[in-house]
This record gives C-alpha cells, sequence and structure tokens, in this order.
C-alpha cells in the first residue's frame, strides 16, 4: 500500500478508495462513522491517528498495542474475526485507542482493540472478558512523543491539526470520543 502526502504534513495509508478501513458495526459511541483511514505523522511515529471519513475532524490516537506491551495476545472469539471476514490465525492489524490524560500521562485502552482485515479492509473494535487488559494501561513518556501538552484531553482531534488544540490553547474535548477511548 502506498502512502498520500497531506498538506498538513501528515500521510495516508493506502490511496483513494483502498485507504479507507470500513467498521460496519461503527465504533461504540461514534454512530454513523463507518469510513475511517490512518494517517501518520513522522515525528508522532509509533501512534497514528484513525480519521473519520464521514465525520471529519474526529480522529481517535492509536497505536499497536505490541509496542507498549509486546506480550499483548488477547484471545479474540471466532465470530468476531469473522464480522471482518478473518479465520483464526490469519493476518490482522491490532489498533488500541490512547488518551493523552492531565500531566502528560498517556493511557491505552487494552480491554477493546481495533481489529483490522488488511486484505478486506475491515475493522471492528472488540470488547475482551479478560479482565487483565485493562481499560487504562499507562503508556511511559508517551505524552510528549504523541504531541501531548500537559493538558488533558480524548482522542477526538483534528488529525490534520498535529498539536490538535483549538486556538485558544485549550484541549479538544468530545464526549462521544470519551465514551468509545475509556471502553
Amino acid at each position: 500500500m502506498k502512502a498520500r502526502a497531506r498538506a498538513d504534513g501528515g500521510r495516508v495509508a493506502g490511496d483513494g478508495a483502498e485507504s479507507v478501513i470500513r467498521f460496519p458495526d461503527a465504533l461504540p459511541g461514534l454512530e454513523g462513522a463507518h469510513a475511517w483511514q490512518l494517517v501518520e505523522h513522522p515525528e508522532a511515529l509509533p501512534f497514528l491517528w484513525l480519521r473519520s471519513v464521514d465525520r471529519p475532524p474526529l480522529a481517535l490516537l492509536v497505536v499497536d498495542p505490541r509496542v507498549i506491551r509486546p506480550d499483548y495476545a488477547p484471545n479474540v472469539s471466532a465470530g468476531d474475526l469473522e464480522r471482518i471476514g478473518l479465520a483464526p490465525g490469519a493476518p490482522r492489524i491490532d489498533l488500541v485507542v490512547v488518551t493523552l490524560r492531565e500531566g502528560g500521562r498517556a493511557t491505552a485502552n487494552l480491554r477493546a482493540p481495533l481489529l483490522i482485515n488488511p486484505e478486506k479492509m475491515l475493522g471492528a473494535q472488540v470488547i475482551l472478558t479478560d479482565p487483565s487488559w485493562p481499560l487504562h494501561h499507562p503508556i511511559a513518556g508517551a505524552g510528549a512523543e504523541a504531541g501531548g501538552t500537559g493538558r488533558s484531553r480524548t482522542c477526538s482531534s483534528s488529525a490534520g491539526n498535529k498539536g490538535s488544540r483549538s486556538s485558544s490553547g485549550s484541549a479538544s474535548r468530545s464526549r462521544s470520543s470519551e465514551s468509545t477511548a475509556s471502553r
């Protein structure tokens, strides 16, 4: 998959229709947002923005969970995999939603990963029943790398606005994304 440059310096994975990841069931709390694109800002790697095509400027800050927990191996049901056209053991992309909190802290929701079928570009958020995967797993030092400013903010922001802050300097907030980020 090629990457397409954006005016804000970010890059969208893929080009045109092939870059759109469809979430047929939408993400909890974000009804109406079924089409998403992964946007990469080189200075924020390994963090990515999952930007809504249906509801701009809505975007979720995400990361591969194995970057923060190399032992991350969630038990995903065959039914959850079937929702996105995957067989057990088939290649998939796992991402988790990141929330930037007060004092530059960041947490990742390991309990509700986003699973993506890279061949069919289908995705789903699954809610794991295993309590060993926390909703708010701390990410050491992530606030600065992810564009954090020490202010609390959710993952809803303009993907094109690297700092995701309004012109007044206050953090962007969205009730619907707080709901998703905390799940």
